[in-house]
């Protein structure tokens, strides 16, 4: 069941990587959202972010560069979205400004960069907390979004082992799926 959020998802981000205006009106969506992930975890112009899931139509990815003016990486483990994500980087201008890269988050070296930003649909959640824990620079800024608690089980599993009680956080509309984005500090092999 949870693949069909996915895939929802991702079917709605390749529409909106083809045509300007259903991208323009998904982009509506993000835009509040990444605005309070942006302040949470005070991102800025000398910040470099990697975006963990980016799909075929990486929003948060443009919407994190355009608002801050911060160098962002882009990986995402489905090779098919690779090549919209780029095409459509190009038609926006931005395609030296943003990479988009074919990579696995449970795999990928974390050290050089300074927010780390994860997609409500990777998976396995665990598994790249884990690449975090053991792989970024300290002091590394991770923002998690959670879905709201009737949509979980619809995502990948490990939202609910997340302590949140010590983590900052941002509430989101409640008209989204997302309930919060988790601003978590990469301390030692610790996150919190």
């Amino acid at each position: 069941m949870g693949k069909g959020i996915v895939r929802i998802t991702q079917q709605i981000e390749y529409w909106a990587a083809a045509n300007p205006l259903v991208y323009q009106l998904a982009a509506l969506y993000y835009k509040d959202i990444i605005r309070r992930e942006i302040t949470l975890a005070q991102i800025g112009p000398s910040d470099h972010v990697l975006c963990i899931g980016g799909g075929p139509c990486p929003f948060s990815a443009i919407l994190l560069h355009q608002f801050t003016g911060a160098k962002v990486t882009v990986i995402d483990n489905d090779l098919r979205c690779i090549q919209p994500a780029r095409e459509l980087l190009a038609r926006l201008g931005l395609i030296n400004e943003i990479a988009v890269l074919y990579q696995d988050g449970c795999s990928i070296e974390l050290t050089g960069y300074t927010v780390i930003h994860t997609a409500a649909q990777i998976s396995p959640l665990d598994q790249i907390l884990q690449q975090i824990r053991t792989s970024a620079d300290p002091g590394t800024r991770v923002l998690i979004r959670t879905p709201k608690g009737r949509l979980q089980r619809f995502y990948c599993e490990g939202f609910w082992e997340l302590d949140s009680s010590r983590c900052r956080a941002v509430a989101h509309k409640k008209t989204r799926n997302l309930d919060s984005t988790l601003l978590l500090i990469k301390e030692g092999a610790v996150l919190c």
